[in-house]
């Protein structure tokens, strides 16, 4: 026979919670004016998530967690005594559970035999129990910058950077237009200075003796008067 009761309906729940990687999820009760202790039990998928640890909250002073957690089995057993007492009328969490997502997919973490004990010590169970629902969330894609702006690549694709093909440009010095003594030369040493390392063939054409135009008349006259003298001879 039960000595002492609820006033109002007594629940038991856990949120629904998204996970990517580890989460702290809270265990939360409610209708319960004053309580000695509480205790539940947890499944849930060991192939999707493990129960890393569970701690009393701060919202209600003076509990203690005392949990029995197996992974292999996906089971968890907690006791929750308080020996300041626990009220919560309106609701509040209890517990904080960590978990750490190991595979794909959700998974559900179910409440099981849920009970609390009044101030007489007597044990009561919860009127409303509520499953929390684990759902899993891809991780964000890490984009790595291939070097150009705003240009970006997946995590697991190398970033590719395009090289521009080298271009030698070469700047002629300006050449002079300024009339200078004409030097077999010049146009050698001038090209050499310019560009250190290149040969110069010389274009100049030898050059050619050109007679002087006295020289030419007299000769011509000295050939004609030794003609008029041949003639003058052969008529005498």
């Amino acid at each position: 026979m039960l000595i002492g009761s609820a006033s109002a309906e007594t629940r038991i729940m856990i949120p629904e919670c998204s996970l990517e990687d580890t989460a702290d999820i809270p265990v939360t009760i409610s209708g319960i004016p004053a309580a000695t202790g509480v205790s539940f039990e947890l499944s849930y998928d060991r192939d999707v998530i493990h129960i890393e640890n569970i701690t009393a909250s701060n919202e209600i002073p003076g509990s203690n967690v005392v949990a029995r957690i197996d992974n292999d089995t996906g089971y968890a057993k907690v006791a929750i005594p308080n020996t300041d007492g626990i009220s919560a009328v309106e609701p509040a969490p209890l517990a904080i559970i960590r978990i750490t997502r190991v595979g794909a997919g959700g998974s559900t973490v179910a409440i099981q035999d849920p009970r609390w004990s009044d101030t007489q010590f007597v044990t009561n169970t919860f009127d409303v129990i509520l499953n929390g629902s684990i759902k899993a969330v891809a991780p964000a894609t890490t984009t790595v910058s291939s070097g150009s702006p705003g240009g970006s690549s997946s995590s697991g694709t190398p970033a590719v950077t395009s090289t521009p093909e080298s271009t030698m440009t070469i700047t002629l010095a300006p050449v002079s237009t300024t009339a200078q003594p004409a030097d077999p030369g010049d146009a050698g040493e001038t090209l050499t200075a310019a560009f250190p390392g290149t040969t110069v063939v010389s274009t100049q054409f030898p050059a050619t003796t050109v007679a002087s135009p006295g020289f030419c008349t007299e000769v011509a006259l000295i050939a004609g008067l030794i003609g008029a003298a041949l003639l003058l001879y052969r008529r005498s």
